[in-house]
């Protein structure tokens, strides 16, 4: 049997403190327990003789981490870039043992160096990496790290991007971490592939994508920038500013990507004017910084493959700083809700089904597993004589930001999607009868009102911070 799960985006937390109130993405372990003692439930009367696991990326959040600004250390390095020995490798050990040493992450991966015992059964773990820990392939000592951490066998060999999960002798599923059908966050583009191979090259995922910059330049230093602009104090004082500070710390979570825009600008008693005139100077100090980077403008034209026109409007833009005069409100918002509005990828369906493993005839693989978008969902591919193949996306293990359907109201839901995937052979509980290769999805989701121990007790004026 084979289980899939991806983006658990371990982090590390410290960083992200206000005092003595923490901003903790990472599930508690007691998540894990029950989703794999379910699992172990539905089988215990089964013919299942072994289990693989294959986390199928972004398990630790490396790229995403206010760690890499201690200095002029970047994520945004090409993986053969980072030398044994060197500081890079050092700081991404230091990111990968910091995330580890937070204790919902630490009891988490001791329950999963205990999965046989769970299981009673031969666990096998696979480690695909995906584009948010893309660096744990970088040196051998960081994957003998990474392996340590998760009780896989110790080794220094590199982790292969993609798993076909095989059945004797025959590929009956692929499994990827999905990076590869969004061209912001892989260097090659495969919605203009009229066929994608199941094996790229490995240069292809050693390379950085603008998403690193974006994610780390962007998205990571803004909540920071936000902290140190105003200081703990203040925010801690001022229930306006606590909340707005929350709200950068979520924007990976919110679902759409669409409603980004409109998660921001509704924070609670403040009108959309006023949580613009809070973050203004942030987004400005922001800009500034990336643009008294003499190198950042030829990295944003490469990775985000910019030519001719555009390429010079971003080049002018760094240069000229014309958002030191301000940026007024109605600007802010033509700009960034159509930017948020394009990270929306769609249905995958189109691009996956171009994979060459899906060629009539060119293979026995039954389904696609993927993850990525943090949205579990199941798509049809096609239908041979027969024989249904399918997309399954296994979505992720995060507390996700869900949106009413005109944006206007949010509420937060846990997610934590299974796929299992049963062998020929293997009888699927879900069937009287034998199935062949059969597979069991389910979009979990749960909610539970949990007390926000985020509001400090004492406010001030909102008024007064400016």
């Amino acid at each position: 049997m084979l289980i899939t799960l991806s983006d658990l985006h371990f982090a590390e937390s410290g960083t992200y403190q206000l005092g003595d109130r923490q901003f903790n993405h990472n599930l508690p372990a007691s998540v894990y327990k029950a989703y794999f003692r379910e699992i172990a439930d539905l089988i215990r009367d089964e013919f299942v003789e072994r289990i693989d696991i294959v986390l199928a990326g972004d398990i630790f959040e490396i790229n995403r981490s206010v760690m890499w600004f201690k200095d002029s250390l970047r994520p945004y390095v090409n993986n053969s870039e980072v030398e044994p020995g060197s500081a890079l490798e050092d700081r991404i050990l230091e990111i990968i043992d910091a995330i580890v040493s937070d204790a919902r992450v630490s009891e988490t991966l001791a329950m999963f160096r205990r999965l046989s015992e769970i299981f009673k059964k031969p666990v096998r773990l696979h480690y695909v990496p995906g584009n948010h820990d893309r660096l744990c392939n970088a040196s051998g000592k960081i994957r003998r790290r990474i392996r340590s951490y998760l009780g896989m066998e110790a080794s220094d060999v590199v982790f292969p991007n993609q798993y076909v999960h095989i059945v004797n002798g025959e590929a009956i599923v692929l499994v990827r971490h999905g990076h590869e059908y969004d061209s912001a966050n892989f260097s090659l583009n495969a919605r203009t592939m009229s066929s994608i191979p199941t094996y790229m090259n490995k240069e292809a995922y050693d390379a950085p994508v603008l998403g690193d910059i974006v994610t780390l330049e962007i998205a990571t230093k803004i909540p920071k920038a936000f902290k140190d602009y105003y200081s703990e104090e203040t925010i801690l004082g001022v229930e306006a500013l606590t909340s707005i500070y929350q709200r950068l710390n979520d924007f990976d979570n919110v679902r759409p990507t669409s409603a980004l825009m409109s998660f921001l600008f509704s924070t609670p008693g403040l009108t959309q004017k006023e949580v613009w005139r809070f973050i203004e100077p942030v987004v400005i100090q922001v800009l500034d910084d990336i643009a008294n980077d003499p190198s950042m403008a030829d990295k944003l034209v490469n990775f985000g493959g910019l030519v001719g026109f555009a390429a010079t409007v971003l080049r002018w833009g760094l240069k000229t700083r014309l958002w030191q005069r301000g940026i007024p409100f109605w600007v802010a918002k033509g700009l960034i809700r159509p930017a948020f509005a394009r990270t929306e990828l769609g249905s995958l369906a189109p691009i996956v089904a171009r994979e060459e493993c899906m060629r009539p005839g060119a293979s026995k693989v039954m389904a696609i597993v993927a993850g990525h978008t943090h949205e579990p969902i199941i798509e049809l591919l096609q239908t041979i004589n027969g024989q249904e193949r399918y997309y399954l996306n296994d979505g992720t293990f995060r507390n996700v930001i869900t949106s009413s359907p005109d944006l206007s109201q949010f509420g937060r839901i846990r997610s934590k999607a299974r796929v299992l995937i049963f062998e020929p052979g293997e009888r699927n509980p879900e069937y009287v009868r034998p199935t062949g290769w059969s597979f069991d999805f389910v979009a979990k989701y749960g909610y539970g009102s949990e007390p926000d121990d985020t509001q400090p007790s004492e406010k001030q004026d909102v008024a007064a911070v400016h």
